[in-house]
Parts: C-alpha cells; structure tokens; sequence
C-alpha cells in the first residue's frame, strides 16, 4: 500500500493511495458477501453466492464500487497513521470536516486508487504573546461603584414590591393603567392593532411615543380618539413612519404605592439588618459584575491583539462552522426573547443568506482566537485535570436539572470536550492576565 502526501493552501491536504490487486483482493472478497446478503441470487444461499454469481446478478462495476468502499475505510486511517508515524503528518492538527474521497482507479487486475483530500487543523505561528499581554495589561481601568448606580438599584428593589391602588381621580404620570384600543391607518385596522385591558405604566415611555401623555387626564370607562405620527425609525417596520389613529376607553387607573426606603424595607428583604448593609451589600454586587465585564473586556482585546500578529492558514470549513455557531446563537437568543426567526429577519430587513455574508470577518476572528488559545495551551502544557473537568461538568449538569430536569439528553463526551476547553482557555487567559 503506498501513498502520496501533498500540503495544499488554507490547511488543507491531498493524500494519493494506491492498492495492490492482491491488497484490494480481500475488501472484493468482502463485497461479494455482503452484496449476496442483501440480493437474492437464485441457487445460492443468502451470504454464500460466488464472484460469478453476484457479478452476473448486479454487474461487475457495482461489485468493485462496494469493494472500493470497503477499501477506502479500512485502509486510510491505516495510512493516515503511516504518515503521522513517518513525521509527514501531524497528530497534534487532526482532519476536521468532512474529507472528499475521489476514485481514480477502479478495474479488474488493475491497483486500485484513490485521493483524500481534507482540511485539517492549522498550524499557528505565535507573536510574542507575553509582550503583548503586558502591553495590553497596561490599559486596565479600575472599577467604582457610583451612589447614583446604587440609588437606581435600590429604586428597582422598591418598585419590584409597591402595591397597586385603585384611584378614583383621574390618570397621571407614573400611574399604572389598563387600556382598550384600536389602531388604524387610513381607516383599515393594522396587524394585530388592537388590545383589551391592556396594562402600562404612564411615562415608562413602552408604548410609541405620544400615546401614554394622551391618557393622562382620562377616568374610567372614559373613551378617547386620538392621532399619532410613528417615527421613522420606530422598531415596528410595518407601521414605522406612518399616521396612525388610535380609539382608547380607559379601563382602570391604579395608583403605584412605593414603599419607604428605610431599615424596615431593607429588613424586609430578609437579609440585612440596616439600610446601611444593603446598600454595602449592593455595592459589592454591582462592583462584581463590573470587575467580571472589564475582565472579559481585557482578556477579549489581549487574544484579539495576539490573533492579529499570529500567522495561520484558515481552512474554509472553520469558518463555515463558526458562522453555524453564530447562527445558532442568534436563533436562540430571538427565540428566547419570543420572537420568530422569520419575523426577526423581516424586522431587520436582511435575509439569513445576507447575515452569513456580513459574519465573515468575525467568524474569522473567532476561529483565530480559539486557535492561538489552543495553541498557547499547547506550548505552556496547560492541561485541566480530570478532577477539575468531572466538577466543572456536574457543575453544568446541575444546572440543566434545575432547568428542565432533560440531562438524558446530553452527551457527555460532548459535554467532556466542551469544558475540558472551557476549562483550558480559563488557564491560559489567567496566564496571559498574569504575564510579568
């Protein structure tokens, strides 16, 4: 059996294999029995007709197309090993994506041949990424927490438990409301342009703008017509830009009864003593989060940094897949938002085939990113330990059961896999934000 090996652009490679007749004589031997398996041949059993037989039943093209089937997998990852143990082919940059098999020799007496060609994982030619780490490491902005932000957090906790009040004057700002209405342009009531009881806060600003300052003033049962032009930009396209009439009966105004914000309110959140500790406790809280973004922020713009400077070759099939990826996230997203995926690209004006074109650039990024992480990993020796892997996956298996309780769907040599690299680029990014 031999082989020939060509490196090809962009990480892809050809390898040429070539059989013997006397090596192809037993995946022929092979074929016939699995073809008298599956085709009656009369005067045979099942599994025992001869070459002949078979030959003359279906063709001999038929018979060697099988047995070239049977060839190609049971000899390349033969070869494959071959090449790695020979120095020509590199265990540490495996196949990825699906290889293209051609056949270039097929007939009776004759070698059979073959190619593979496919894409494989890319060499990576590093920058020096600690220079670049420190560098980057220098433009690190310290985090504070504001009073202001405070304040607003202790608002939210406020309005989260306010009461509801039925008011018998009429409406005003800041006053929970709920409304009928009927929306139409030019006469004809638009798309889903109507509502019964349907609840808003008067200023929240949710609802095209003009409509909340024109209930103010309204009592109940009270109806009202009114016009409105929508802005150009407005998040709605269909209506965006357009004049629009509006019928509303005001069917409840309900005051918003905030509570006080003193030692008692905070008591009543059942952790905290003082107002004093759960104003320091939000602090600590707002100062985390704000710490976890600027660390994601830094750590985003050093592997950026290191992935400009670093010299690969893209196989197209990376990028292929990290656009899937991103695809797939974006779906996810607008689905757990409520929205369909169709009605979202109708919103943006943009077809999927449109997005995918636009994502090049930053699929490419990405691929580079994981990459130099990858290959970082490699050359420090940064490896999880079985330990930290098997808790680190519990961890994400506790969560699912929380969520739905569907763990028998996971794969848990995917989900291996995925922390073990999640795990992995935790390292070397604690490295890179440690570099001296």
């Amino acid at each position: 059996m031999n082989s020939i090996l060509t490196i090809l652009p962009k990480s892809e490679i050809e390898i040429e294999i070539t059989l013997s007749p006397d090596e192809f004589a037993p995946h022929l031997k092979t074929a016939v029995s699995l073809i008298s398996e599956k085709v009656n041949i009369e005067g045979f059993r099942r599994g025992k007709a001869p070459y002949d037989a078979v030959k003359n039943k279906i063709g001999e093209h038929a018979v060697y197309e099988e047995a070239a089937e049977l060839a190609v997998r049971a000899s390349f990852p033969a070869v494959r090993e071959q090449l790695i143990q020979a120095g020509k082919l590199s265990a540490e940059h495996p196949a990825i994506g699906r290889p293209e098999v051609t056949i270039t020799k097929l007939a009776a007496g004759n070698d059979f041949t073959y190619k593979i060609k496919m894409a494989v994982l890319p060499s990576v030619a590093l920058p020096d990424w600690r220079v670049i780490a420190r560098k980057s490491l220098a433009d690190k902005k310290e985090q504070v927490v504001t009073d202001e932000e405070i304040e607003k957090a202790i608002q939210w906790l406020a309005e989260s438990r306010m009461t509801l009040v039925a008011a018998t004057r009429l409406a005003q700002h800041g006053d929970h409301v709920e409304v009928d209405f009927e929306i139409r342009h030019d006469g004809v009531k638009i798309a889903e342009g109507d509502s019964r009881n349907h609840p808003l806060v008067i200023g929240q600003g949710k609802f095209m703008p003009g409509f909340e300052d024109a209930l103010i003033g309204m009592g109940i049962n009270e109806q009202k017509s009114f016009s409105l032009a929508v802005p150009p930009d407005w998040r709605e396209a269909s209506v965006a830009g357009k004049n629009l009439d509006f019928a509303v009966t005001m069917k409840a105004v309900q005051e918003r009864i905030m509570p006080a914000i003193t030692d008692e309110f905070a008591k009543g959140l059942g952790e905290f003593e003082t107002l004093a500790g759960l104003k320091a406790n939000i602090r600590e809280g707002i100062l985390a989060e704000k710490k976890e973004k600027e660390s994601q922020r830094r750590r985003g713009m050093i592997i950026a940094a290191i992935a400009q400077q670093s010299k690969m070759e893209l196989p197209a099939v990376l990028i292929a897949g990290e656009i899937e990826k991103m695809t797939a996230e974006l779906k996810s997203g607008i689905a757990d938002l409520g929205m369909q995926w169709p009605d979202y690209l109708l919103h943006i004006k943009k077809t999927e085939e449109e997005l995918r074109v636009g994502w090049q650039d930053e699929a490419q990024n990405r691929v580079r990113a994981a990459l130099c992480l990858r290959e970082i990993a490699r050359e420090e020796n940064i490896v999880p330990s079985e330990e930290e892997i098997t808790a680190r996956a519990d961890q994400y298996l506790a969560q699912f059961k929380k969520a739905d309780g569907a763990t028998k769907k996971i794969d848990t040599a995917e989900l291996r896999d995925y922390t073990q690299g999640i795990l992995r680029n935790e390292k070397v990014f604690a490295l890179l934000e440690d570099t001296k």
